[in-house]
């Protein structure tokens, strides 16, 4: 049986499927969505965590993947695969390999090349995640330091 599923693009999607929701209806309600958020991503690292240690867990994890979409994000892409390809293509010329190991490292090298490609091609898409990801760090923060304060006054 043929699978006609297609998977959906995001340029196919509505505008408001690309960002995340902007307000929640109480801070308890935003609370119990990052407390799930915690359970579907598996990331508390003890048994039975109190609210505090599982939203520290999710900031830290959080906070890991801002940073390699960030570093994906601002790296200067057009810059440096022509440089590749010339640097392997000067090796394949100079090198004394045998002809079929330097085919070889040819499509090796065309395969990195192809995926340094794709890459460079979703970086725009992978700001947008880095800037849902930042939304979702900010409110996890948000609550770190309103659990934080309200633990001080009720002692």
């Amino acid at each position: 049986m043929e699978n006609n599923t297609q998977s959906v693009t995001a340029q196919e999607l509505p505008n408001t499927a690309m960002h995340p929701r902007t307000h929640f209806p109480s801070e308890e309600a935003m609370k119990t969505y990052y407390l799930q958020m915690i359970d579907i991503m598996n990331i508390a690292y003890v048994a039975e965590p109190s609210e505090y240690i599982s939203l520290q867990c999710l900031h830290r994890k959080l906070k890991q993947y801002v940073h390699v979409l960030r570093l994906i994000g601002t790296h200067e892409w057009g810059k440096g695969i022509a440089e590749l390809q010339d640097a392997s293509g000067i090796y394949m010329l100079k090198s004394t390999l045998p002809h079929n190991t330097l085919l070889q490292a040819n499509r090796e090298i065309g395969r990195h090349l192809q995926f340094i490609t794709q890459l460079a091609s979703n970086v725009g898409f992978l700001k947008q995640l880095e800037g849902i990801l930042c939304y979702h760090l900010q409110n996890v923060e948000g609550l770190l330091k309103k659990l934080k304060e309200d633990s001080i006054t009720a002692l």
